[in-house]
């Protein structure tokens, strides 16, 4: 009967032993440490009869080797797997916390993180975009623009060279402590930290990584800073100054009688000027164009005449002829309205002519905050303000929206724009008709 060992002796005079597994094949060869060959023999008869191989002579008990497990790891060397099978093992594996992430080859695990992001984010590419329009929920392509800039800045660098799956939990900590991120305001950290979320997120749920790596992720607690506004005072002061340009302070003006967001200005077309009112249909996004308001709903608002007369000026001054489908506030472009930058530029000249301390600290969504402030010192039925501002949220608008008028809203709205902003703009406007006829008469 042939012996389950292979033995000889090296030139150091000592034995050697390779043991005989079940699959056919030999262990590596081990020292026995024995000079003399029946001794030898008897030491590797007891590593058979207990079923263990040292991985070197004179080794404790924990660096010894089964049988079993040296005729596993040969199978592992030597089986053909399929893509399950090893999956199997090291789901196993991580089930027993013996690993914390793995990356099976040629799967989308495997794929760089850079390259799942970059199509996670890409507006007309991305699945997850895909499924939010499928289930009717709105998501704008600035927002993605936004996002992946947010990842190209702050978490190429810390994930460089890395797939899919290999991102983990402690991956997106470290985001905290990153020198070029903590100084930063809490809504931004938050915004970075959501640009990775989301996405991993997504690649939990579709199969693309065994990893959740967003659950327990501890965001920022993101108290806004206070938003600085004029007062009434100070309105009726800027549109009484000299403004380098009348369609930037037109804009304004609108905003502050109004309350509208800035893509709602420059969103405005000649059919939206009505006889009283203005509709208030789109928003303009740099990204996206002519889109839908914040809100995927239009809305109305009342204006004194003087302000529709302004208005219908500003939109018969349009050159490209496209009759009530131009733009108000026109650009060069016929497809494209002025760039609403410039309204805020200006705004800050004015600001500087009347001596305010600091315009920098205001921005042009700050004629919004005033208009709302002021608008609920008058009238204390928030219902009401929503009407005009679009306001919107799950809880309050949609549940009340429903049992009021709007038209009897609006009227409420008006007297109350009526007693608020309406003295500043015929204040403002009295003062550009003098000048007018100080230059006739010059």
């Amino acid at each position: 009967m042939a012996k389950p060992y292979l033995i000889y002796k090296t030139s150091n005079g000592v034995y050697y032993a390779e043991i005989l597994l079940p699959d056919g094949t030999h262990a590596n060869k081990k020292s026995t440490g024995c000079k003399d060959r029946a001794q030898a023999e008897r030491v590797v008869m007891s590593w058979i009869v207990n079923g263990n191989i040292p991985a070197r002579i004179n080794s404790k008990t924990k660096n010894q080797t089964t049988v079993d497990k040296i005729s596993f790891f040969n199978n592992l060397r030597n089986y053909e797997f399929n893509s399950e099978e090893v999956l199997k093992i090291v789901q196993t594996l991580q089930e027993r916390n013996l690993i914390q992430s793995f990356v099976v080859a040629k799967t989308p695990q495997s794929q760089p993180i850079e390259q799942y992001l970059e199509e996670f984010w890409n507006y007309d590419k991305s699945p997850y975009v895909r499924e939010k329009k499928l289930r009717g929920q709105t998501i704008h392509r600035d927002y993605c623009i936004a996002l992946m800039t947010r990842l190209k800045t702050y978490w190429y660098p810390l994930l460089a060279g890395k797939s899919v799956g290999e991102i983990t939990r402690d991956d997106i900590y470290q985001i905290f402590t990153h020198d070029s991120v903590s100084k930063l305001a809490p809504k931004t950290i938050n915004s970075i930290v959501s640009s990775i979320t989301i996405p991993m997120k997504w690649a939990y749920f579709h199969g693309l990584t065994s990893n959740n790596c967003y659950d327990g992720i501890i965001k920022c607690a993101a108290k806004s800073k206070k938003r600085e506004v004029l007062t009434l005072e100070q309105a009726m002061s800027v549109f009484c100054a000299e403004w380098e340009n009348d369609t930037a302070k037109l804009a304004n003006m609108l905003a502050f009688y109004t309350g509208m967001r800035q893509g709602e200005i420059a969103a405005l077309r000649l059919e939206d000027i009505g006889a009283d009112r203005i509709y208030i249909r789109h928003s303009w996004s740099k990204y996206e164009g002519l889109k839908e308001t914040k809100t995927n709903e239009c809305r109305e608002i009342k204006i004194p005449p003087q302000l529709r007369d302004m208005l219908l000026v500003q939109a018969n001054m349009n050159p490209h002829g496209e009759g009530i489908k131009g733009f108000v506030f026109y650009g060069l472009n016929p497809e494209h309205p002025t760039d609403p930058k410039n309204w805020l530029k200006y705004l800050h000249r004015a600001l500087k002519n009347i001596g305010y301390s600091n315009p920098k600290e205001i921005c042009f969504h700050s004629w919004r905050h005033l208009w709302c402030s002021r608008v609920c010192d008058l009238i204390s039925d928030k219902r009401v303000v929503m009407t005009g501002s679009g306001h919107k949220t799950e809880f309050m608008l949609d549940h009340y929206a429903e049992h009021l008028e709007t038209e009897h809203a609006l009227e409420t709205l008006e007297k109350a724009q009526e007693k608020i902003f309406l003295p500043i703009l015929e204040k403002a406007e009295s003062i550009s008709d003098a000048e007018v006829v100080i230059h006739e008469e010059s």
